[in-house]
């Protein structure tokens, strides 16, 4: 099973010495407010729903399977035994289970102090003046009536119809249901912009470009992946490790074209038109093999072969089967036009696909422990906790996050729900119980297939006390991000916020 926040794609520094860098940022956003549509989006819509797993033992043998998998092809590539795309990390995802009155659901771990992983994303996009709308849980839905009241008085929202909650439908489980059900109660006209967002994009608080698309106007349907190379170009360091599974073949390079790899968009862009087209995403996200996914291509290959796009679509359908052979040579991947028609295709709707994205925060959401834990709470806890108070603390962070006085003021009113959550109630212990079970089934699966090394694969991120250890994953290079937050993504926000305050400045009502 997938998580619903997350669309999968069919076949699916110290101080900041790199002037490279600093420079590709800078050129990135100059060039994402110039191109900025003249109609920016006034309405997000975020799902922290995520499908159900019918015992803590299926969701466990899923957890396995997967962490698995992922050791037996690192073990293949070092013996050169695969040209698949490569596993660069082992990490241990998480999945939801509801026994015992607890929904252990991800949108809800705490990622600082008392504040859960969803309250990042609303705030990011309420403080924008833009109305949200979330769907989720019934104790999604709590804190959601927390934040609205303390941004209601804040005077950061200016009505309790800017920030909006969708109760989730236990009996229709699924990503398009998910994204329909937050999208409808918005009050966005037929062509408007419209804004999905992941429940568990953490640390992504520029949402300018994503609230300021250009390339709306002439489309329905927006596909920003996430490509390695964009956002950490060649030379220069990585914040973190990840896996990409796709390649694209852009024709922005300096010889006329660029290979990237590339992850599926943790953010959408469409307008009503467009969010019909994604009902297609579900058949696809039920698959439980690449079979299913290359019928898929075969079918809309089959279709589009009496059409101007028959062309793309078979260029698209021979990547697929080279993906899937493991055939692909280095430098080979899917073109960008090709997928564009293709996905116009597939979602029956005027598509475009690309990989402008430069934001390392969307690449990385919160699938995995380590993700959550191992980056982000290590990243915000640790910079909290260099100050002798707690306020001081948020003082401290705001040196590399605009909204650190909303957190701590959150940090204070989310305080009595601990006591009301079943989740929260059962904190630090059920998370104690999920690693060190986690943990027991890998060592035993990793023993039987001689991949075990020795270490625990899922490091103990909590005390008995429910104190936080920081445990980073191999490839995060916190002090690095550190860096880059303050020197780069804080100012390019403040620029973005400008940008998107002029636009605004000129467009009717």
């Amino acid at each position: 099973m997938q998580s619903q926040t997350t669309l999968k794609l069919p076949g699916a520094l110290g101080r900041t010495s790199s002037v490279r860098r600093r420079v590709a940022w800078a050129d990135a956003s100059e060039e994402t407010g110039a191109r900025a549509a003249l109609r920016p989006a006034r309405h997000v819509a975020i799902s922290a729903s995520h499908e159900l797993f019918p015992s803590r033992e299926a969701a466990l043998e899923c957890v396995v399977e997967k962490r698995l998998v992922a050791h037996q092809r690192m073990r293949d590539q070092q013996a050169g035994l695969t040209l698949r795309a490569p596993v660069r990390l082992a990490a241990t995802r998480m999945e939801r289970t509801r026994e015992g009155g607890i929904d252990d659901l991800k949108f809800l771990y705490p990622v600082l102090d008392t504040v859960p992983v969803i309250a990042l994303p609303i705030l990011h996009f309420a403080t924008c003046g833009v109305q949200v709308s979330v769907y989720g849980s019934a104790e999604v839905g709590r804190v959601v009536e927390v934040m609205r009241d303390y941004l209601l008085e804040a005077r950061v929202i200016d009505a309790p119809e800017k920030l909006l909650f969708v109760p989730e439908d236990p009996k229709h489980l699924s990503f398009f249901h998910s994204v329909r059900s937050a999208v409808e109660p918005l009050e966005a006209r037929d062509g408007d912009a419209l804004v999905w967002c992941a429940g568990d994009i953490v640390l992504a608080y520029d949402v300018f470009p994503w609230l300021m698309e250009p390339d709306l106007d002439a489309h329905q349907l927006i596909l920003n992946v996430g490509a390695k190379q964009r956002v950490f170009p060649d030379g220069t360091p990585e914040l973190f490790l990840g896996n990409y599974y796709e390649s694209l073949v852009t024709r922005d390079g300096p010889d006329g074209s660029r290979v990237f790899d590339v992850k599926d968009p943790n953010l959408l862009v469409f307008t009503r038109e467009g969010l019909r087209g994604l009902s297609r995403l579900d058949d696809l996200r039920s698959a439980k093999d690449s079979s299913v996914y290359m019928g898929v291509f075969l079918r809309t290959a089959w279709r589009a072969l009496a059409s101007s796009r028959a062309l793309a679509c078979l260029g698209t359908l021979r990547y697929g089967l080279k993906r899937q052979r493991g055939t692909l040579r280095p430098g080979e991947g899917l073109r960008q036009d090709h997928a564009s028609e293709f996905a116009s295709a597939f979602f029956d709707v005027r598509a475009r696909l690309k990989a402008d994205t430069v934001d390392p925060f969307v690449l990385k959401d919160c699938d995995n422990f380590e993700d959550l834990f191992g980056f982000y709470r290590g990243l915000l806890q640790g910079i909290v906790d260099e100050g002798a108070t707690r306020e001081e603390g948020y003082r401290r962070l705001a040196e590399f996050y605009p909204h650190a006085k909303h957190l701590l003021a959150l940090s204070y009113r989310l305080l009595p729900l601990w006591d009301e959550l079943p989740l929260w109630r059962h904190w630090p212990e059920l998370i104690r119980d999920r690693i060190s079970t986690c943990n027991r089934r890998m060592t035993e699966a990793l023993q039987a297939s001689d991949l075990y090394d020795g270490t625990p694969p899922l490091p103990e991120y909590f005390a008995a006390d429910g104190s936080f250890q920081h445990a980073p994953a191999p490839g995060d290079d916190l002090p690095g991000t550190r860096a880059f937050l303050r020197d780069v993504y804080l100012p390019r926000f403040h620029q973005g916020r400008a940008a998107h305050a002029r636009v605004l400045a000129g467009v009717r009502p």
